[in-house]
């Protein structure tokens, strides 16, 4: 969890957040049960052990990428993204940015005109919110990548979920690291404690229904029932929490990104990703499914940092460092040769099985303890 009892408690009293520990009504707990999301069918049954294969024109486009990168080393990497460590794009703009400081985290991390999310919800004091679209090879809109939560922008994140008709949110952060505070407590902790956003009759309202672990192989990753109501209507949205990978760093596991991923396939509107600023964690949890989707579509990804480029030019600043840029190769390269080695196996000749198991030590030495 990102704050204990106790934490909440102390805070209460400072938040403009009323909260209210007012039970959901029964019928609504059932209509949640009775009409179950995909989604969390999806996130159930993640863990079946038996991944899609690839489509043929994909099996195209990984073999030379996957030799590429092995080829490349992890040396050649770290150059390859510090050569493109402050490429922003060019001509950007950010006067919404600006001009709406105290909604800014971070004053030193901007949120560029082209592509913001524009809030329409009534009641807001303002349009602008740090957070802008990110789309893949299918879906122009298929991320939002936002900065976490601050307390005086809880009620704009909120109306962005609802007027995006969001259904997935994931957060890569803890509220407080390393003893500094990253985002707001911006969801109920306990079951059936609603929270309330917003003045009458604009409010919006949002209860927790239920908590679990993602699957049994993924206790890092939580994952919250939230039922979100407003004058216009209700619905359910699911909140999942990676709760264990470290700030400016990378996470131990190599394929919990996938599944984190593969849980909000289904989803047919936006899926809303952030962690503190937005960019680093965001950044490289949404380049993977990026890369994948245009893998999956046949596009040639050979040149990941023109890729880098492309991903910048949607939300700037995307991965914040070498480590996650290394930890983007490290993901891919687990997908392809060890879970779907049936499909890719043949990559791994003696030569480049060597290659794997050198660029792995490389890649655990230059990370270690990032």
């Amino acid at each position: 969890m990102c704050l204990t009892k106790k934490a909440q408690k102390e805070n209460a009293s400072t938040s403009s957040v009323n909260q209210d520990s007012t039970s959901v009504h029964s019928t609504t707990e059932s209509s949640v049960k009775n009409k179950e999301s995909n989604l969390s069918r999806k996130i159930r049954g993640i863990s079946d052990g038996i991944p899609a294969k690839p489509p043929a024109k994909a099996m195209i486009v990984v073999k030379p990428w996957v030799q590429r990168t092995l080829d490349t080393g992890v040396a050649n990497l770290i150059e390859e993204f510090r050569s493109l460590a402050k490429w922003t794009p060019e001509g950007m703009t950010v006067e919404a940015f600006m001009a709406n400081k105290d909604k800014n985290r971070y004053q030193d991390v901007p949120c560029q005109d082209k592509g913001r999310i524009v809030l329409k919800f009534p009641g807001l004091p303002s349009d602008y919110i740090h957070a802008n679209y990110l789309g893949t090879a299918q879906n122009p809109k298929r991320f939002i990548c936002a900065q976490g939560p601050l307390e005086n922008t809880q009620y704009s994140f909120w109306a962005m979920a609802i007027q995006e008709k969001v259904e997935c949110i994931i957060m890569l952060c803890n509220c407080i690291e390393m003893g500094k505070f990253k985002c707001h407590q911006y969801w109920p902790l306990e079951n059936n404690q609603k929270m309330s956003f917003g003045d009458s009759p604009n409010q919006i309202h949002v209860t927790k229904i239920g908590e679990k672990k993602m699957s049994p192989e993924e206790q890092c990753i939580n994952v919250t029932s939230l039922r979100v109501e407003w004058a216009g209507g209700s619905k359910t949205i699911q909140h999942l929490q990676w709760e264990n990978w470290p700030d400016r760093g990378v996470p131990q596991t190599n394929l919990t990104a996938i599944n984190l991923l593969s849980a909000t396939r289904g989803n047919q509107f936006p899926i809303l990703v952030h962690c503190s600023a937005g960019i680093g964690r965001t950044g490289t949890i949404v380049a993977i499914a990026y890369v994948q989707d245009k893998m999956m579509s046949g596009e040639n990804c050979m040149a990941m940092n023109e890729l880098l480029k492309e991903l910048r030019s949607h939300r700037p600043w995307s991965i914040q460092n070498e480590f996650q840029y290394l930890y983007l190769h490290r993901v891919l390269l687990s997908y392809f040769l060890e879970r779907h080695n049936a499909s890719y196996g043949e990559l791994l000749t003696p030569e480049n099985d060597k290659k794997y198991k050198t660029w792995v030590e490389e890649y655990s030495k230059a990370t270690g303890g990032k």
